[in-house]
């Protein structure tokens, strides 16, 4: 949501709270005329009543052949009912906007590359950290595996990522993202990059 827009909600949220306040059990209709919105609030009204702000009960209004939902202000102490769950689409799209967004995140943290800094003669230190974090570019990965299949701290790195849990990235030649992962108990094993160095 951009600002702008977020400002509208802000400004749409208090002035429904101040008019509920004085006339409760108006539905979303009645409210949009109220305070002058030339937008349906029921989106809005439903986030509030996920914030305990509003509550809302079923109603009936002449000319409405079903019923409606009719909103007021949230008492005191109002517990907000749970959200309803994701479809899994929007979950698969949300985990792989937030994956993207944490490769990106570290991509940036990472300069000079910290596996460089506490592991001196790291082939690494003067690359792009974002070299190392390929996301899903397969020729980005080729270039970070062939630099760590040289280096002479290879496997020291690749055993501080496993201790430190690193989900992303490349890491003693091998991409946690994509690497096979086996889960005996509570024991989790990679693949360990192999000692050959012409591998």
């Amino acid at each position: 949501m951009t600002a702008v827009a977020t400002d509208l909600a802000d400004t749409r949220r208090a002035r429904i709270l101040t008019h509920l306040a004085g006339h409760p059990d108006l539905t979303a209709s009645e409210l949009a005329r109220v305070i002058g919105s030339r937008s349906y609030l029921g989106p809005l009204l439903r986030d509030m009543q996920a914030k305990a702000q509003v509550v809302s009960r079923p109603g009936s209004r002449p000319g409405h052949g079903s019923p409606v939902l009719m909103w007021r202000v949230a008492p005191r102490g109002t517990i907000p009912p749970p959200r309803p769950p994701l479809a899994p689409e929007v979950l698969a799209h949300k985990r792989e906007r937030d994956r993207r967004a944490t490769a990106a995140r570290r991509a940036r943290g990472r300069v000079p590359f910290a596996g460089a800094l506490s592991l001196p003669g790291a082939a690494c230190a003067f690359e792009a950290p974002a070299l190392f974090f390929p996301d899903g570019d397969a020729e980005a990965e080729a270039k970070a595996v062939a630099i760590c299949s040289g280096c002479p701290v290879r496997m020291p790195c690749y055993l501080r990522a496993v201790q430190n849990g690193e989900r992303f990235g490349v890491w003693g030649g091998v991409n946690f993202e994509t690497a096979a992962v086996a889960v005996t108990g509570n024991a989790t094993s990679r693949e360990e990059p192999s000692h050959d160095r012409t591998a």
